[in-house]
């Protein structure tokens, strides 16, 4: 019976480790592809970095990654997930192919769009986002944000502080001296700005990834001090809860997802022990002085059930004739209990003498006649 238990707690373990491998990471990735991003070798310094930085240091087997495009207006290149290295070099190969030919740079909207595809991922663990522009917000006329400072424009600070809000936070990747990139930064509170040169020399993603769940831990820090949850929707579920702590005692993820794992089985082994302690039929024996262990009743209780001594198919001499009902024995999730239904058959130094259900301590029941009733 024991293993069919273990075997029912390995089979929940496979799917609580199910869903938490389900809960893989998710990347985004905004990217310009507005004509000056050609200027100087910028979109291929882009590129490069893409390939040697942010695929093999961000992204994961499993992650999804998500690539927008903006410049005219903002759109989804592809979503895709990492299956394999194979997935992982077609990705890379899409992205080599693509062309940076747009005649706008519409920041505004590109922000939006991407509350809106964050928006439709909420709850589905860690998202991680980087923005990567060259330029002014120059947006074509029939956008909201035409002529627009985005320093100071009303539209562009709510939507930073939706995204703020709802815990995503954005590696901004500013390429020059002169771009509205720390806009975007300020517009959403705790992200991560990082103004470069046109070959990207040093931008490394492990600092978007370093700070922001610096600034996760102050705000969530925050929150207990004030009693109030500060909202995390990018770290949702079971696997982001396993980075966010594997972050802070500075253990790899891996080490601390198999220390989880462990634990996790074994909880799951010892709920199943008990579960079976529970709920497994109990075998008592009741025999009494007259009648002998060798002739005794082997009787099998299960939860709720309950046992009436003497009736005919259960008759123990020394309680008197077949069908005076002198004692009951029963079985609850504490244990068994007694009930004496005539309590002129005790001995004054009986613990059962009141009536009602007693929990079962003592094995020897003494009656007044001198004779004994055992259960085992």
């Amino acid at each position: 019976m024991i293993n069919r238990k273990v075997l029912l707690g390995l089979c929940l373990l496979l799917v609580l480790c199910g869903e938490i491998l389900a809960e893989n990471r998710k990347v985004v990735l905004v990217l310009d592809v507005s004509g000056s991003m050609n200027e100087g070798n910028k979109f291929q310094a882009v590129q490069s970095y893409i390939e040697k930085d942010l695929f093999p240091n961000l992204l994961r087997p499993q992650d999804q990654f998500t690539l927008i495009l903006f410049g005219n207006n903002p759109r989804v290149a592809f979503t895709e997930r990492i299956t394999d290295e194979n997935s992982r070099r077609e990705l890379l190969e899409r992205i080599r192919n693509i062309k940076a030919d747009d005649d706008y740079t519409d920041i505004g909207m590109a922000l939006e769009y991407l509350f809106d595809q964050l928006s439709r991922m909420k709850g589905e663990g860690d998202v991680k986002v980087i923005f990567i522009t060259d330029g002014k917000n120059t947006p074509p006329r029939k956008s909201p944000y035409y002529g627009k400072d985005l320093s100071v424009d009303a539209r562009f600070r709510e939507i930073g502080k939706k995204i703020s809000q709802e815990g995503w936070f954005i590696y901004v990747i500013g390429i020059g001296k002169e771009t509205d990139a720390k806009h975007i930064a300020t517009a959403v509170e705790g992200s991560v700005l990082k103004e470069t040169d046109a070959a990207l020399k040093d931008v490394r993603v492990e600092e978007y990834v370093r700070r922001t769940e610096e600034v996760r831990k102050a705000r969530e820090d925050a929150g207990r001090k004030t009693g109030r949850e500060e909202p995390a929707s990018s770290t949702i579920g079971a696997y982001a809860w396993i980075q966010r702590w594997s972050f802070a005692l500075g253990i790899p993820p891996l080490v601390f997802y198999g220390v989880f794992l462990l634990i996790l089985v074994g909880a799951l082994v010892w709920i199943g022990y008990l579960l079976w302690k529970v709920f497994r039929p109990m075998k008592i024996l009741v025999w009494d002085s007259q009648l002998g262990r060798n002739d005794a009743f082997r009787i099998t209780l299960t939860l709720g059930s309950s046992v009436t001594f003497n009736t005919p198919s259960h008759y123990l001499p020394v309680l008197g004739g077949e069908e005076h009902q002198a004692i009951q024995i029963g079985r609850t999730l504490t244990g068994l209990w007694i009930r004496i239904l005539d309590d002129t058959l005790l001995s004054g130094s009986s613990p059962y003498r009141d009536k009602g259900k007693h929990p079962f301590r003592k094995r020897t029941l003494e009656l007044s006649s001198g004779e004994q009733v055992f259960i085992l």
